[in-house]
C-alpha cells in the first residue's frame, strides 16, 4: 500500500460514486437512518456476505474476525449516558466501513482526529487506532467516574450507615460493573487479537498504536474488578456499622434493665403488704425506701462505667 493515502470524507447518498483512487483509503461511517446507503455500498463491493451480515446485524460481545479481503471488528463504547452502544467496522484494502445503530458524538471526535492526521499516511490499521483509542478513552473515563462514586458511598456508609439506599446503589452499581466487565473483557482480547493475529492493514507502523492502546485498556477489567470487590467491601462495612449500633442499642437496654432490677426487688418487697412490717408504719420509711433504691441504682451505674461499659466505645474492662 503507497504511503501518500489521505483521507477522503464523503457526503451521504454518494458513496457508491466514490470508489478511491489510487493512493487514497475512504472511510465510510453509516447508521440505521441510511441503511439503505450502506447495502447498496456493500452489494457494490466484494464483501464476504457473513461480513456484512454482522455488519448490519451486531455482536453482542467486541470480536474480531478475517474474512477473504477484509477484516470485521466489533467494539463496544460507552454512550455520556453510561451505557454500552456497538460499533462495527469492516477494513479492506481501500475502504473502512463504520456502522452504528444511533448517531454518538464519539464518531465525530474520530473525523476530527482523521482530519487533524490528513497529512499523515492514512492505513485502515491507523484508522482502525483511532476508533480503538477513543474507545479506551471513553472505558477510562467511566472507570475514574465509577472510583469516585465508589469514594463518595465509603463517605455515605459512616455518616448515614442506615440509609437504605445505599444497599440499592451498591446492587445497581455491581449489576453495572458486571455488564461492563464482560464486555472490557471481551473487548480486551479484541485488541489483543488485532496486535498478535498477524491481520492485514496491521503493519509494523501500527503495531506501536495498537500496543498503546492495549496497554491502557489493560487497565479496565482490572479496575472493573477491584470496584466490585471494593463494594462488596463497603456493602459489608454498612452491615458491621449497623450490627454495631445495634449491639450499642441492646447493651444500653441491657444495663438500663440490670439497674432497675433491684430496685423492682425492694419494690415488690415493701409491696406484699404483710401485717408484721414495721417499716411499713415507721414516719421516714418511704424515704427511705427511694434513698435505698437510688443507692443501689447509683452503685450499679458506677460499677458498669468502672469497667467501661457504658457508650458506643467503651470497651475498658477492669
Amino acid at each position: 500500500m503507497a504511503t501518500n493515502h489521505s483521507p477522503r470524507l464523503l457526503p451521504k447518498g454518494t458513496y457508491e460514486r466514490h470508489a478511491p483512487a489510487g493512493g487514497q483509503s475512504c472511510w465510510f461511517h453509516f447508521t440505521a437512518a441510511v441503511k439503505p446507503d450502506l447495502e447498496r455500498l456493500l452489494s457494490s463491493l466484494s464483501i464476504h456476505p457473513l461480513a456484512q451480515k454482522r455488519l448490519i446485524d451486531g455482536t453482542d460481545i467486541p470480536i474480531v474476525d478475517e474474512y477473504e479481503g477484509c477484516v470485521f471488528l466489533s467494539l463496544f463504547i460507552i454512550r455520556p449516558s453510561g451505557r454500552t452502544a456497538n460499533v462495527r467496522l469492516l477494513a479492506a484494502q481501500q475502504h473502512i466501513i463504520s456502522y452504528m445503530d444511533e448517531d454518538d458524538p464519539f464518531i465525530g471526535h474520530v473525523k476530527e482526529r482523521l482530519l487533524d492526521h490528513r497529512n499523515q499516511a492514512l492505513y485502515p490499521g491507523y484508522v482502525l487506532y483511532h476508533f480503538l483509542d477513543l474507545a479506551a478513552i471513553r472505558f477510562l473515563q467511566v472507570v475514574d467516574q465509577i472510583a469516585d462514586r465508589i469514594q463518595a458511598l465509603e463517605r455515605q456508609v459512616f455518616a448515614t450507615p442506615f440509609a437504605n439506599e445505599i444497599g440499592r446503589d451498591i446492587y445497581r452499581m455491581k449489576t453495572y460493573l458486571h455488564e461492563l466487565r464482560q464486555v472490557a473483557e471481551a473487548q480486551e482480547e479484541a485488541i489483543k487479537t488485532i496486535r498478535h493475529a498477524e491481520l492485514p492493514y496491521i503493519n509494523a507502523e501500527t503495531n506501536p498504536y495498537i500496543d498503546e492502546v492495549a496497554s491502557r485498556f489493560a487497565r479496565v477489567p482490572a479496575a472493573l474488578d477491584a470496584f466490585k470487590e471494593s463494594l462488596s467491601a463497603i456493602f459489608d462495612l454498612q452491615l458491621s456499622l449497623k450490627s454495631d449500633h445495634m449491639n450499642v442499642i441492646m447493651k444500653t437496654l441491657t444495663l438500663v434493665s440490670v439497674i432497675f432490677l433491684p430496685m423492682t426487688f425492694i419494690a415488690g418487697v415493701y409491696g406484699m403488704n404483710f401485717t408484721f412490717m414495721p417499716e411499713l408504719k415507721w414516719r421516714y420509711g418511704y424515704p427511705l425506701a427511694l434513698l435505698l433504691m437510688a443507692t443501689v441504682a447509683a452503685l450499679i451505674a458506677l460499677y458498669f462505667k468502672r469497667k467501661g461499659w457504658w457508650g458506643e466505645t467503651g470497651t475498658k474492662e477492669k
